[in-house]
């Protein structure tokens, strides 16, 4: 019989409940069985749940390009349950990087949360092939005015775009959340998981999809407010169906601890942070974070950043 999904204020004794997860590591075939079983568990699970009313979206930095296509990751395992079972992949030979925590960025309303990365992506001046390129986002920290996005060829290491070259392609941004809001979250990893599940309630294709999709949307600007990166990740961590595996790379090769949710029968690419820090470095094979900090204006160079590392 399946279980009838919390709510409510049972949210908050589910996040008392789930465990801090393990880490021990199955052989292939133990992980094939349990995939199997798994895949057949979310299939009853779908046929049987009541639809459930939409509640309040909460709003999400949606100018992050952490859109995940779902694809099936060789050699992982989830174990699912209403108390958050995880299992840890590991991938043997895999050095993990360390890029540290990050440095104490004031910021001001008036000013911008500017990102660069790289990423693999559709660029028109390819005519739509997938390349390789750099991208740089300058979002109001205050979330009420126009922003700017520039996209092109990735340039030499550590360098920025050029917003004079032809190739460069130059995007409005419309204002998304008041930075504000993610300094209000809690870092208790519990306290924040079971908050999330409250202001995610009848969103997704499930409950847990729609956490996930909330976290992964932040990760980027959750990197400059102190402790809320790896209140993040360990709230990740405790959702059912998560699957947590060592050794992923993301675009630029830097290697650390993948989170992936299982959905829909397969796994998304995992989202990558430094094992150590749990810092975001960005998405499997996809995206890489380089650098975060604040402009005083859209378009002009930051005036504090962190440089994550050039690949």
């Amino acid at each position: 019989m399946i279980p009838e999904r919390p709510r409510g204020t049972e949210y908050d004794e589910l996040a008392e409940l789930l465990p801090a997860p393990g880490d021990p590591a199955l052989n292939p075939e133990r992980r094939r069985v349990l995939r199997q079983h798994l895949m057949r568990e979310i299939g009853r699970k779908r046929a049987a749940a009541p639809g459930s009313p939409r509640g309040r979206r909460l709003v999400v930095w949606a100018a992050a390009p952490l859109a995940l296509a779902a694809t099936v990751v060789t050699g992982t395992v989830v174990v699912t349950g209403l108390r958050g079972g995880h299992e840890v992949v590991q991938s043997p030979g895999a050095v993990a990087t360390t890029v540290g925590r990050p440095p104490v960025i004031e910021m001001k309303d008036g000013q911008f949360l500017y990102e660069r990365r790289v990423m693999t992506g559709e660029y028109t001046a390819y005519r739509g092939d997938t390349r390789v390129v750099q991208r740089e986002d300058w979002l109001a920290v205050a979330g009420s005015r126009e922003g700017l996005a520039l996209t092109g060829p990735r340039p030499a290491a550590a360098a920025r775009l050029d917003p004079e070259a032809p190739t460069t392609e130059h995007m409005a941004m419309s204002g998304g959340a008041d930075h504000r809001e993610l300094r209000e979250l809690p870092t208790d990893p519990r306290q924040l998981l079971a908050h999330l599940y409250r202001e995610t309630e009848g969103q997704g294709p499930t409950h847990e999809e729609a956490v996930f999709e909330y976290i992964s949307g932040v990760l980027e600007p959750a990197v400059l407010v102190p402790g809320l990166s790896e209140a993040l990740y360990r709230a990740a961590r405790r959702i059912p169906g998560v699957v947590v595996e060592t050794g992923v790379r993301d675009r630029i090769g830097r290697t650390g601890t993948g989170l992936a949710l299982s959905s829909s029968g397969s796994t998304r690419p995992a989202l990558v942070f430094d094992a150590s820090s749990y810092v975001f470095l960005g998405v499997e094979g996809t995206t890489a974070l380089l650098e975060i900090g604040v402009a005083d204006r859209a378009g002009e160079l930051p005036v504090d950043s962190w440089n994550l590392g050039t690949g």
